[in-house]
Protein backbone atom coordinates (compact mmCIF):
# COMPACT_ATOMS: atom_id res chain seq x y z
CA UNK A 1 0.00 0.00 0.00
CA UNK A 2 1.13 3.14 -0.68
CA UNK A 3 1.73 5.64 2.21
CA UNK A 4 1.04 9.17 2.19
CA UNK A 5 3.58 11.20 2.27
CA UNK A 6 3.69 13.69 5.06
CA UNK A 7 2.35 17.24 3.82
CA UNK A 8 3.80 20.60 4.35
CA UNK A 9 0.83 21.50 7.08
CA UNK A 10 2.07 18.71 8.91
CA UNK A 11 5.53 19.86 8.29
CA UNK A 12 4.78 23.20 9.31
CA UNK A 13 2.90 22.07 12.54
CA UNK A 14 5.68 19.86 13.63
CA UNK A 15 8.27 22.62 12.94
CA UNK A 16 6.40 25.37 14.87
CA UNK A 17 6.43 23.24 18.20
CA UNK A 18 8.55 24.38 20.85
CA UNK A 19 10.67 22.21 22.92
CA UNK A 20 8.65 23.41 26.08
CA UNK A 21 5.24 22.01 24.57
CA UNK A 22 7.40 18.34 24.21
CA UNK A 23 9.03 19.05 27.27
CA UNK A 24 5.25 19.37 28.79
CA UNK A 25 4.15 16.57 26.83
CA UNK A 26 6.40 14.19 28.03
CA UNK A 27 6.03 15.26 31.58
CA UNK A 28 2.14 14.73 31.47
CA UNK A 29 2.90 11.08 29.96
CA UNK A 30 5.46 10.00 32.57
CA UNK A 31 3.25 11.09 35.83
CA UNK A 32 -0.02 9.22 33.35
CA UNK A 33 2.87 6.35 33.96
CA UNK A 34 3.85 6.61 37.31
CA UNK A 35 0.28 7.16 38.80
CA UNK A 36 -1.58 4.74 36.51
CA UNK A 37 -4.18 3.54 39.80
CA UNK A 38 -4.45 7.11 40.67
CA UNK A 39 -5.00 8.92 37.71
CA UNK A 40 -7.80 5.55 37.07
CA UNK A 41 -9.58 6.31 40.22
CA UNK A 42 -9.89 9.74 39.33
CA UNK A 43 -11.90 8.94 35.91
CA UNK A 44 -14.26 6.55 37.84
CA UNK A 45 -15.15 9.10 40.50
CA UNK A 46 -15.64 11.59 37.53
CA UNK A 47 -17.70 9.30 35.53
CA UNK A 48 -19.72 8.18 38.75
CA UNK A 49 -19.73 12.33 39.82
CA UNK A 50 -21.18 13.20 35.94
CA UNK A 51 -24.15 9.54 36.32
CA UNK A 52 -25.36 10.80 39.54
CA UNK A 53 -25.81 14.35 37.96
CA UNK A 54 -27.24 12.92 35.02
CA UNK A 55 -29.90 10.40 37.44
CA UNK A 56 -30.82 13.36 39.48
CA UNK A 57 -32.23 15.17 36.86
CA UNK A 58 -33.64 12.39 34.87
CA UNK A 59 -35.51 11.43 38.40
CA UNK A 60 -36.52 15.05 39.25
CA UNK A 61 -38.65 14.57 36.13
CA UNK A 62 -39.90 10.79 35.57
CA UNK A 63 -40.41 9.60 39.78
CA UNK A 64 -44.16 9.66 39.97
CA UNK A 65 -43.87 9.78 44.09
CA UNK A 66 -43.88 13.06 46.11
CA UNK A 67 -40.53 13.63 47.95
CA UNK A 68 -42.57 15.54 50.54
CA UNK A 69 -45.19 13.26 51.59
CA UNK A 70 -43.65 11.49 54.48
CA UNK A 71 -40.63 14.30 54.75
CA UNK A 72 -41.90 17.19 55.58
CA UNK A 73 -40.89 20.86 54.61
CA UNK A 74 -39.99 22.72 57.87
CA UNK A 75 -41.77 26.41 57.47
CA UNK A 76 -41.08 26.74 61.01
CA UNK A 77 -40.49 25.21 64.75
CA UNK A 78 -44.49 25.40 64.51
CA UNK A 79 -45.49 24.83 61.21
CA UNK A 80 -44.36 21.43 58.86
CA UNK A 81 -45.87 21.37 55.15
CA UNK A 82 -46.01 18.26 53.60
CA UNK A 83 -47.86 16.91 50.03
CA UNK A 84 -51.10 16.58 51.66
CA UNK A 85 -51.50 19.35 54.17
CA UNK A 86 -49.94 21.16 56.69
CA UNK A 87 -49.24 20.12 60.29
CA UNK A 88 -48.66 22.69 63.03
CA UNK A 89 -47.29 22.20 66.46
CA UNK A 90 -48.44 24.13 69.82
CA UNK A 91 -46.70 25.81 72.18
CA UNK A 92 -46.45 22.18 73.62
CA UNK A 93 -44.86 20.82 70.96
CA UNK A 94 -47.88 18.53 69.81
CA UNK A 95 -49.09 18.01 66.72
CA UNK A 96 -52.44 20.44 67.38
CA UNK A 97 -53.75 24.03 67.94
CA UNK A 98 -52.99 25.96 71.21
CA UNK A 99 -54.84 24.33 74.05
CA UNK A 100 -56.73 26.48 76.54
CA UNK A 101 -55.38 25.95 79.65
CA UNK A 102 -58.50 28.03 81.22
CA UNK A 103 -60.84 25.47 79.37
CA UNK A 104 -62.94 23.53 81.87
CA UNK A 105 -64.32 20.38 80.44
CA UNK A 106 -63.50 16.88 81.29
CA UNK A 107 -60.08 16.17 78.65
CA UNK A 108 -59.88 13.61 76.31
CA UNK A 109 -56.15 13.16 75.01
CA UNK A 110 -55.46 11.06 71.72
CA UNK A 111 -52.43 9.13 71.80
CA UNK A 112 -50.72 7.35 68.59
CA UNK A 113 -48.43 7.57 65.93
CA UNK A 114 -48.57 8.82 62.14
CA UNK A 115 -51.97 8.27 61.65
CA UNK A 116 -53.10 10.26 65.03
CA UNK A 117 -50.43 13.19 63.92
CA UNK A 118 -52.12 13.40 60.54
CA UNK A 119 -50.02 11.62 58.31
CA UNK A 120 -52.27 11.26 54.84
CA UNK A 121 -54.76 13.24 56.13
CA UNK A 122 -53.26 17.43 57.64
CA UNK A 123 -54.63 19.26 59.92
CA UNK A 124 -58.04 19.40 60.81
CA UNK A 125 -59.02 15.91 58.20
CA UNK A 126 -57.73 13.97 61.06
CA UNK A 127 -60.18 12.04 63.03
CA UNK A 128 -59.82 13.32 66.58
CA UNK A 129 -60.36 17.21 64.58
CA UNK A 130 -63.41 15.98 63.42
CA UNK A 131 -64.53 13.97 66.78
CA UNK A 132 -63.45 17.29 68.48
CA UNK A 133 -65.20 19.83 65.50
CA UNK A 134 -68.02 17.65 66.45
CA UNK A 135 -68.73 17.06 70.00
CA UNK A 136 -68.71 20.10 72.10
CA UNK A 137 -68.93 18.98 75.89
CA UNK A 138 -65.26 17.63 76.57
CA UNK A 139 -62.10 19.50 75.65
CA UNK A 140 -60.12 16.87 72.98
CA UNK A 141 -56.34 17.10 72.57
CA UNK A 142 -53.95 15.57 70.17
CA UNK A 143 -50.76 13.74 71.25
CA UNK A 144 -49.61 11.72 68.29
CA UNK A 145 -46.12 11.51 66.69
CA UNK A 146 -44.49 9.83 64.62
CA UNK A 147 -41.94 7.45 65.55
CA UNK A 148 -44.41 6.33 68.36
CA UNK A 149 -44.32 2.74 68.87
CA UNK A 150 -47.68 2.45 70.60
CA UNK A 151 -47.63 0.90 73.97
CA UNK A 152 -44.22 -0.67 73.27
CA UNK A 153 -42.10 -0.42 76.77
CA UNK A 154 -42.99 1.03 80.67
CA UNK A 155 -41.00 3.94 79.13
CA UNK A 156 -44.13 4.47 77.01
CA UNK A 157 -46.34 4.13 79.74
CA UNK A 158 -44.61 6.66 81.86
CA UNK A 159 -44.81 8.93 79.24
CA UNK A 160 -48.78 8.70 79.06
CA UNK A 161 -48.93 8.74 82.75
CA UNK A 162 -47.21 12.19 82.94
CA UNK A 163 -49.19 13.53 80.31
CA UNK A 164 -52.48 12.39 82.19
CA UNK A 165 -51.07 14.24 85.08
CA UNK A 166 -49.51 17.46 83.40
CA UNK A 167 -52.75 18.04 81.55
CA UNK A 168 -55.40 16.49 83.61
CA UNK A 169 -56.77 13.93 81.48
CA UNK A 170 -59.23 11.64 82.72
CA UNK A 171 -59.26 9.61 79.48
CA UNK A 172 -56.55 8.78 76.96
CA UNK A 173 -57.74 6.96 73.78
CA UNK A 174 -54.80 5.11 72.05
CA UNK A 175 -54.96 5.16 68.51
CA UNK A 176 -53.17 1.43 67.70
CA UNK A 177 -51.67 0.31 64.51
CA UNK A 178 -51.33 -3.50 63.66
CA UNK A 179 -47.50 -2.78 63.37
CA UNK A 180 -47.64 -1.51 67.31
CA UNK A 181 -47.82 -5.12 67.82
CA UNK A 182 -44.14 -6.01 68.99
CA UNK A 183 -42.21 -7.92 71.47
CA UNK A 184 -41.32 -6.63 75.02
CA UNK A 185 -37.98 -5.40 75.24
CA UNK A 186 -36.40 -8.14 76.83
CA UNK A 187 -38.25 -10.69 75.24
CA UNK A 188 -36.84 -14.31 74.23
CA UNK A 189 -39.84 -15.06 71.92
CA UNK A 190 -38.43 -12.77 69.05
CA UNK A 191 -34.42 -11.55 68.44
CA UNK A 192 -34.30 -8.26 66.59
CA UNK A 193 -32.87 -8.93 63.13
CA UNK A 194 -29.36 -7.51 62.05
CA UNK A 195 -31.57 -4.92 59.77
CA UNK A 196 -33.15 -3.32 62.78
CA UNK A 197 -29.61 -1.86 63.63
CA UNK A 198 -29.01 -1.39 59.91
CA UNK A 199 -32.05 0.74 59.37
CA UNK A 200 -31.45 3.18 62.48
CA UNK A 201 -27.88 3.83 61.56
CA UNK A 202 -29.13 4.60 57.77
CA UNK A 203 -32.37 6.77 59.61
CA UNK A 204 -29.49 8.42 61.70
CA UNK A 205 -26.90 9.37 59.17
CA UNK A 206 -27.86 9.16 55.54
CA UNK A 207 -31.67 10.34 56.27
CA UNK A 208 -30.98 14.01 55.59
CA UNK A 209 -30.76 13.16 51.80
CA UNK A 210 -34.58 11.65 51.77
CA UNK A 211 -35.64 15.26 50.61
CA UNK A 212 -32.26 16.47 48.76
CA UNK A 213 -31.44 13.64 46.55
CA UNK A 214 -33.86 12.10 44.77
CA UNK A 215 -31.42 9.16 44.03
CA UNK A 216 -30.70 8.45 47.61
CA UNK A 217 -34.85 8.55 47.63
CA UNK A 218 -35.33 6.51 44.48
CA UNK A 219 -32.91 3.70 46.08
CA UNK A 220 -34.41 4.24 49.37
CA UNK A 221 -37.75 3.25 48.12
CA UNK A 222 -36.47 0.19 46.46
CA UNK A 223 -34.66 -1.25 49.41
CA UNK A 224 -37.67 -0.33 51.46
CA UNK A 225 -39.69 -2.52 48.97
CA UNK A 226 -37.30 -4.92 48.75
CA UNK A 227 -37.02 -5.20 52.94
CA UNK A 228 -40.84 -5.28 53.06
CA UNK A 229 -40.93 -8.59 50.67
CA UNK A 230 -38.85 -10.19 52.98
CA UNK A 231 -41.19 -9.49 55.64
CA UNK A 232 -39.30 -6.53 57.40
CA UNK A 233 -41.75 -3.39 58.29
CA UNK A 234 -41.30 0.00 59.49
CA UNK A 235 -39.22 -0.63 62.79
CA UNK A 236 -36.89 -3.17 60.71
CA UNK A 237 -38.16 -5.83 62.81
CA UNK A 238 -40.36 -8.50 61.19
CA UNK A 239 -43.81 -7.18 60.51
CA UNK A 240 -45.49 -10.10 63.53
CA UNK A 241 -48.92 -8.45 62.83
CA UNK A 242 -48.53 -10.09 59.17
CA UNK A 243 -49.07 -13.38 60.98
CA UNK A 244 -50.99 -13.25 63.87
CA UNK A 245 -51.51 -16.85 64.75
CA UNK A 246 -47.19 -17.85 64.28
CA UNK A 247 -46.69 -14.50 66.36
CA UNK A 248 -49.58 -15.10 69.25
CA UNK A 249 -47.02 -14.44 72.55
CA UNK A 250 -46.00 -11.04 70.86
CA UNK A 251 -49.54 -10.30 70.44
CA UNK A 252 -50.17 -11.48 73.98
CA UNK A 253 -47.13 -9.18 75.25
CA UNK A 254 -48.40 -6.28 73.53
CA UNK A 255 -52.12 -6.79 75.02
CA UNK A 256 -50.17 -7.03 78.68
CA UNK A 257 -48.62 -3.87 78.26
CA UNK A 258 -51.55 -2.30 77.50
CA UNK A 259 -53.65 -3.70 80.18
CA UNK A 260 -50.40 -1.85 82.39
CA UNK A 261 -51.04 0.91 81.45
CA UNK A 262 -54.90 0.68 82.26
CA UNK A 263 -54.36 -0.22 85.54
CA UNK A 264 -51.61 2.81 86.10
CA UNK A 265 -54.07 4.67 84.62
CA UNK A 266 -56.99 4.02 86.62
CA UNK A 267 -54.51 4.78 89.70
CA UNK A 268 -54.66 8.09 88.25
CA UNK A 269 -58.71 8.03 87.94
CA UNK A 270 -58.01 8.10 84.39
CA UNK A 271 -59.90 5.89 81.66
CA UNK A 272 -58.19 3.86 78.26
CA UNK A 273 -59.50 3.53 75.18
CA UNK A 274 -57.91 1.61 72.63
CA UNK A 275 -59.02 2.07 68.59
CA UNK A 276 -57.73 -0.59 66.36
CA UNK A 277 -57.05 0.57 63.24
CA UNK A 278 -57.06 -2.09 59.92
CA UNK A 279 -54.90 -2.54 57.32
CA UNK A 280 -55.98 -1.90 54.40
CA UNK A 281 -55.91 -5.48 53.06
CA UNK A 282 -58.29 -5.90 55.60
CA UNK A 283 -60.81 -3.96 54.15
CA UNK A 284 -60.33 -4.15 50.65
CA UNK A 285 -59.81 -7.08 48.27
CA UNK A 286 -58.55 -4.69 45.47
CA UNK A 287 -55.83 -3.74 47.55
CA UNK A 288 -55.41 -7.07 49.05
CA UNK A 289 -55.02 -7.82 45.49
CA UNK A 290 -52.64 -5.52 44.49
CA UNK A 291 -50.15 -5.76 47.62
CA UNK A 292 -50.15 -9.59 46.88
CA UNK A 293 -49.05 -8.76 42.87
CA UNK A 294 -46.37 -6.45 44.80
CA UNK A 295 -44.64 -9.11 46.88
CA UNK A 296 -46.34 -8.84 50.08
CA UNK A 297 -46.98 -12.08 51.91
CA UNK A 298 -49.23 -12.38 54.82
CA UNK A 299 -50.79 -15.04 57.06
CA UNK A 300 -55.22 -16.00 56.18
CA UNK A 301 -55.99 -15.19 59.53
CA UNK A 302 -54.81 -11.32 58.85
CA UNK A 303 -57.73 -10.96 56.28
CA UNK A 304 -60.25 -12.42 58.99
CA UNK A 305 -59.28 -10.13 61.54
CA UNK A 306 -57.51 -11.95 63.80
CA UNK A 307 -55.00 -9.67 64.87
CA UNK A 308 -57.72 -7.14 66.41
CA UNK A 309 -59.77 -10.13 67.78
CA UNK A 310 -57.01 -11.32 69.81
CA UNK A 311 -56.18 -7.91 71.05
CA UNK A 312 -59.91 -7.16 71.98
CA UNK A 313 -60.17 -10.29 73.52
CA UNK A 314 -57.35 -10.01 75.75
CA UNK A 315 -58.00 -6.47 77.04
CA UNK A 316 -58.98 -5.86 80.42
CA UNK A 317 -62.70 -5.51 80.91
CA UNK A 318 -62.86 -1.77 82.09
CA UNK A 319 -61.01 -0.87 78.99
CA UNK A 320 -63.01 0.07 75.97
CA UNK A 321 -62.20 -1.03 72.82
CA UNK A 322 -62.99 -0.40 69.08
CA UNK A 323 -62.31 -2.52 66.11
CA UNK A 324 -62.39 0.06 63.29
CA UNK A 325 -62.48 -2.63 60.82
CA UNK A 326 -66.05 -2.34 61.34
CA UNK A 327 -65.95 1.57 59.92
CA UNK A 328 -65.30 0.21 56.31
CA UNK A 329 -68.00 -2.72 56.67
CA UNK A 330 -71.12 -0.49 56.59
CA UNK A 331 -72.60 -1.62 53.29
CA UNK A 332 -73.43 -4.43 51.66
CA UNK A 333 -69.94 -6.39 50.20
CA UNK A 334 -67.89 -3.43 51.12
CA UNK A 335 -64.54 -5.15 50.82
CA UNK A 336 -65.46 -5.78 47.21
CA UNK A 337 -66.51 -2.41 46.80
CA UNK A 338 -63.13 -0.75 47.82
CA UNK A 339 -60.55 0.38 45.97
CA UNK A 340 -57.04 0.29 46.65
CA UNK A 341 -56.25 4.03 47.52
CA UNK A 342 -59.93 4.94 48.33
CA UNK A 343 -59.57 5.33 51.33
CA UNK A 344 -56.04 4.40 52.11
CA UNK A 345 -53.02 6.70 51.23
CA UNK A 346 -51.71 4.46 48.17
CA UNK A 347 -48.68 4.86 45.79
CA UNK A 348 -47.63 8.59 46.73
CA UNK A 349 -44.32 8.76 48.29
CA UNK A 350 -41.30 6.71 48.60
CA UNK A 351 -43.38 3.38 50.79
CA UNK A 352 -45.63 0.88 50.17
CA UNK A 353 -48.43 1.65 52.50
CA UNK A 354 -51.11 0.09 53.50
CA UNK A 355 -51.43 1.86 57.33
CA UNK A 356 -52.34 5.61 56.68
CA UNK A 357 -56.29 6.58 55.98
CA UNK A 358 -56.37 9.23 53.81
CA UNK A 359 -58.78 12.27 54.55
CA UNK A 360 -61.62 10.21 53.57
CA UNK A 361 -60.66 7.28 55.71
CA UNK A 362 -60.55 9.58 58.45
CA UNK A 363 -63.69 10.94 58.04
CA UNK A 364 -65.12 7.59 57.31
CA UNK A 365 -63.46 6.33 61.19
CA UNK A 366 -64.48 9.66 62.31
CA UNK A 367 -68.03 9.23 61.58
CA UNK A 368 -68.48 5.48 62.67
CA UNK A 369 -66.87 6.32 66.28
CA UNK A 370 -69.55 9.66 66.99
CA UNK A 371 -72.06 7.28 65.89
CA UNK A 372 -71.52 3.47 67.06
CA UNK A 373 -68.90 4.27 69.89
CA UNK A 374 -69.52 7.28 72.00
CA UNK A 375 -68.97 6.40 74.99
CA UNK A 376 -65.21 5.69 74.01
CA UNK A 377 -64.54 8.86 73.32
Amino acid sequence: MRQRSPSSTDTEARNRRSPATDSRRASIAHFIARHQRSVLVCWVVLLLFVILIVAEVVLRYSVPYQMHYYTPIRISNRLDSYSFGDIPFNSNGYPDREWDATDTRERVGFWGDSITSGVGAGFGYRYSDIIRDSRQDRYYMNFGGPGEDGIADDAAIGKILTLVERFRLSKVVYAMDLNDILPDKDSVVAQRPPLHGVKRLIKKYLDFLRTRSYVYYYLRLKLTSLAVRLGYGYHGDEMYELHPARNAAIVEQTVRRINRLSAALQTKGAGLCVLVFPYEMQVSTDAASRYRRDGIRWSSELLAGEPQKTILRGLSPEIGAVDLTAAFAQMANSSQRIRVGQYFVFNRGDALDWIHPNRDGHRLIAEYLLKSTRSCL
